[in-house]
């Protein structure tokens, strides 16, 4: 089992930290806890720079955050996943970890499952801020104007919806909604559209606007989704979507 120190060294209070250990009674018991957790030698070190202060955690203690986790029917691997994307996450008492648990199952009414599948894709939320996902919470109701099942249907295709830039989401929702015309129900078709950048968004809708093809109403003919107005690269989205070529699409975006 190796673990480059060196990294972890470079925290002033991490090199204190590791000096008052004891090797055999303090850090290779957190050590073997953590690959028996499943976390592999070849991650301890990136873990490790990160959380060096799960040192100074007494071992029960972490045992008991992982036998609650256990608990609440999180898998082994869940569990080592979710260790791993969001380092702290072992640092936290029962007490926070349920209630954060309990927030995101009451807040946005999920169900169980749902609630931990949320949790297993964004870990963070266990460790991070709950004012962010409040605040967006309120800015998809009261100002982008979506419904509770469409911010729930959302938010569970795209847990970063919870913490994403506030900013952000409002221009990319103007853009979308008031410049492109999309209605609310075809935006909650493809919420990735909010983990996507504006520019890319404009350039291929103004290409579109161009070319005459900028049609995003499933009704009518010649329909382009959302999904396939972002999602698709370049060179397929000239040729399959605009009918052009990825020269015309450059040439084009000089202009701008």
């Amino acid at each position: 089992m190796r673990v480059d120190l060196s990294k972890i060294e470079k925290h002033p209070d991490a090199a204190n930290l590791l000096l008052r250990l004891d090797f055999e009674k303090d850090i290779k018991e957190i050590l073997v806890f953590l690959k028996d957790l499943g976390i592999e030698d070849n991650q301890l070190g990136t873990y490790l720079t990160k959380n060096y202060a799960i040192f100074s955690e007494d071992l029960e203690n972490l045992k008991t955050r992982v036998a609650y986790l256990q608990s609440k029917n999180f898998s082994k691997a869940h569990i080592a996943q979710m260790v791993r994307n969001a380092p702290f996450l072992l640092s936290f008492s029962v007490e926070r970890l349920d209630n954060r648990l309990g927030f995101f199952q009451k807040e946005l009414e999920l169900s169980v499952k749902k609630t931990r599948d949320l949790i297993v894709r964004l870990p963070r939320l266990l460790t991070g801020s709950l004012e962010p996902v409040k605040e967006n919470m309120k800015v998809y109701r009261l100002e982008l104007g979506f419904k509770h099942n469409e911010i729930q249907h959302m938010i569970t295709q795209v847990p970063k919806m919870l913490t994403a830039n506030k900013r952000k989401l409002t221009e990319i929702f103007d853009y979308v909604h008031n410049v492109m015309s999309i209605p609310h129900h075809l935006i909650v078709r493809f919420p990735q559209v909010f983990n996507t950048r504006l520019f890319k968004i404009k350039e291929r809708h103004l290409f579109l606007t161009y070319l005459g093809r900028a049609q995003y109403d499933p009704t009518k003919l010649n329909y382009i989704s959302l999904d396939k107005l972002v999602s698709l690269p370049d060179e397929i989205f000239c040729e399959e979507i605009a009918k052009a070529s990825v020269q015309d699409f450059e040439k084009f975006l000089k202009t701008l």
